[in-house]
């Protein structure tokens, strides 16, 4: 997967080829066809949130679920589809 990657704060964000693992219990690999970075985003990027580094930002998605861990039964759905 790429993904813009922020490593440092104020510094312009990477490009960056990442690999995930089987989605573990709980959890859903999605592939993302789309991201929205919003002003949440922003505030990691100047700094004023605090989040360990480095990490993906971006996460208003849609996307494709690709596999899901065990226990998991269902996923978030827009309204009207089934």
């Amino acid at each position: 997967m790429r993904a813009a990657v922020l490593s440092e704060i104020n510094i312009p964000m990477t490009i960056e080829d990442l690999t995930f693992g089987e989605p573990i219990a709980g959890e859903a690999l999605v592939r993302v066809i789309t991201a929205g970075v919003c002003h949440s985003d922003l505030h990691f990027i100047e700094g004023t949130y605090k989040r360990s580094l480095p990490m993906v930002l971006g996460h208003e998605v849609a996307g494709v679920v690709e596999a899901v861990g065990p226990g998991v039964t269902n996923v978030c759905q827009p309204k009207g589809q089934k």
